[in-house]
This record gives C-alpha cells, structure tokens and sequence, in this order.
C-alpha cells in the first residue's frame, strides 16, 4: 500500500500529533508499506539530515502558535511528487493548508481520502481566547471533513463530540504503547542525583508540550501551595513549547525543567519518577499518560477529555476536578503522602499498559485505509457504469 500523508505538523516538530504520525510511518514502512509525507518546513537538529520520506512546503510560525509551522505549499510541485509517488489513499491529518493541498491532490489523482482528527478545538479555542471563531470554523470543518471516507478518532469521547458536531461519518484510530521503550526497568538513580532528588525524596513529574493548553500554570500553582508540606520532593518537567523559557526564568524552587528528551532518555525520565502529573483538561487522547503508565507510574489526571477512555480513578489513575488549583494540589498531597495508594496505582497502570498494544492499533487502521480504498474503487467502477 502506498500512503500519502498531509501535516503540517511533523518531525523535528515535538507534539502527541508529530510524535504519533513518526511512529505511524515507522510502523507502515516496516510492514513492508511506502510512505510520503507532505508537511511544513522546520529547523533540523544540528547534523541530522531530513527523513527521507519528508516533502516540505515553504512555511512560517504560527500567529498563536509559533512552534508550529503554518505552510504556504506550492501546489505544483506537490502534484508533480505526488503523481511520481503514485498513492494508493491519501491521509489528511491536519486541516489547514497541507490539509487542503492533499484534498486538492486527490482530486486532480482521483485518490481516496480519510482524515483524522487529533485536537479538540473548542477547547483550544476556550483557552487561547478566541472562542468567537468556533462558529464558523466547525462550518469549515463540517465542510473539510465531509470530503473525506472516514474520519479517525483517536477515542470514542472525541468521537462523542465530533457526532454534536454534526461529524458522523467516523472511526477510532487509538494508540498503544511500546513497552520496550516505556517500562519500569529505565528507572535510573543516576538520572534522579541528576536533578537534584536524593535517595528518600520523591520525584514528581510531568511530560509533554511546555504549553498554556496543558494546564501548568495550574500544576505550578499547586505545587506552591504545597510548598509548606511537600518537603524535599521535586518537580520535573520534561519537553518544549512557548512557556519554556518563562519558567525557567522564575527560578520556581523545587522544580527542574528537563528541555526535550527523546530515545532512551525519555524512557528514563519517565520511570525515574514517583509521581506522573497530567493536568491537562483538553487532551483527545493522552498519549503521555499512557506512556507514563507504561512506566510504571501512579498519576495525577484531570478528569476530562480522551484520558477518560483509560484512566480510572483508584483503579489506575488518581482522577481530579479539572481546571481547578485546589483540586490538584488535594491530589498531589495524597500521592505524595500515601505510598499504597501509590503501589495500587502503578499495578493498575501496568495491567492498563499491557492491554494496549501498537499491532492492534495499526491492523484496524490499515483496515480502514483498505475500506477507503475500496470505497474509492466503488465510486470510480459506478462512474463508468453511468
């Protein structure tokens, strides 16, 4: 099968989104598939080469969002790679204008096409201020969608709202975990003397986009307000984004601010730590959540969003009111202080972790790329007919 896939986010570009499209073309390139990815242009990693299968588009920051690209694609010139490549089914995962450059590739290959949705954007809208768009941006998205076979969801919460929405023509495209890179046996003391946590102290952390979306104002906020009884535990946050540098700036005490790790350090951050805190309220899925189950990991979790579709509370999670300081900071001060609960939580995010599994995940999805493909036949064949 050969997939063509539109994003403009994408490697060196750190977020769930980037990092899940990366392992989804590892994943169909060693089941024997051919992928080519159309996306924006960032800054490679000092003495890495782009991959292979990466088309750029000329593009700029973001206004709202300045790590991620806004791509400006010269249609032209996607065609032409594209009619060499030869896809079989055209994916679009964003809905902006790689998005609609893939639409328009489509059409001009006669290509099948599925989407997938990945972010919540009323809830981004809610949190950057900017309600007044949804209105007419679900008009798009109705319309943006509805060129599509399928829809994939990431769970069937976000699914539920894309339904409100009038979206119903969906799927699920959930995520699993890998657990020769997310288990317990990273756990490392070298890494913990690292950031200042000694032998005794216990280690909170968080991992993920350094962003106003996942609620780390409200996590910061917490963890000052249990300043008074928290002792010599530590916070660490691990990963990149707009409110890196400020943090950093505050100097908070008690909190380490890790920068992007990836490979065999991120495996290590995450089962070096005690305490896995996810105070994000606008997630359609959680992939660092599972990740840090994975790991091993007890955590704290704002009940809202995709997370629910795995986190249970007592059972594998520590579930708390979301967007709330004073939830949080009730939460963190019952992990830190009750160590069975803690050792109740990691076995169940371990049996949680074991049940989700990438095969799984990836049979169904190339099963759905399959029915768009032969949806796609079936709309050609009646063509001739008539």
């Amino acid at each position: 099968m050969r997939i063509a896939l539109f994003s403009e986010v994408y490697w060196p570009m750190v977020s769930g989104v980037g990092v899940t499209l990366l392992r989804l073309t590892r994943a169909l390139e060693e089941r024997g598939h051919q992928v080519r990815v159309y996306t924006a242009t960032y800054s490679l990693p000092k003495g890495q080469p782009d991959r292979p299968e990466a088309h750029r588009s000329p593009s700029v920051p973001l206004f709202l969002y300045p790590d991620v690209q806004w791509a400006f694609p010269r249609l032209r010139d996607v065609l032409e790679d594209a009619a060499r490549f030869q896809p079989d089914v055209i994916h679009v995962a964003t809905e902006f204008a790689l998005g609609i450059t893939g639409l328009k590739v489509a059409r001009h290959l006669n290509v099948p096409v599925i989407a997938s949705a990945h972010t919540d954007y009323d809830k981004y809208a809610a949190r950057y201020g900017v309600d007044w768009v949804l209105r007419a941006g679900w008009r798009y998205l109705r319309w943006f969608y509805g060129q599509s076979y399928r829809v994939l969801c990431p769970s069937r919460i976000y699914q539920e709202h894309l339904h409100s929405r009038g979206v119903t023509h969906s799927g699920i495209w959930s995520r699993g975990v890998d657990p020769s890179c997310f288990h317990p046996r990273y756990r490392s003391d070298t890494y913990r003397r690292s950031i200042g946590v000694e032998p005794g102290d216990l280690l909170v952390t968080y991992i993920g986009r350094i962003a106003r979306e996942k609620n780390l104002g409200l996590l910061l906020e917490a963890w000052d307000l249990l300043a008074p009884e928290r002792g010599s535990a530590r916070l660490a946050l691990v990963g990149r984004g707009p409110l890196e540098t400020d943090i950093r700036r505050r100097g908070i005490p008690g909190v380490h601010v890790a920068g992007l790790l990836d490979g065999r350090s991120l495996s290590t951050a995450y089962a070096s730590a005690d305490i896995f805190a996810f105070p994000s309220a606008t997630e359609t899925f959680g992939n660092s959540l599972l990740e840090a189950m994975g790991s091993g990991l007890p955590s704290l979790v704002a009940a809202a969003g995709g997370v629910l579709e795995f986190a249970q509370h007592g059972g594998n999670a520590w579930l708390v009111e979301p967007n709330s300081v004073g939830a949080i900071a009730q939460g963190l001060r019952r992990l830190l202080q009750d160590a069975g609960l803690r050792r109740r939580l990691s076995e169940g995010a371990l049996r949680t972790a074991q049940e989700r599994r990438w095969d799984e995940v990836y049979d169904r999805l190339l099963q759905d790329y399959q029915d768009t493909i032969d949806a796609g036949r079936q709309v050609t064949n009646s063509s001739w007919a008539a």
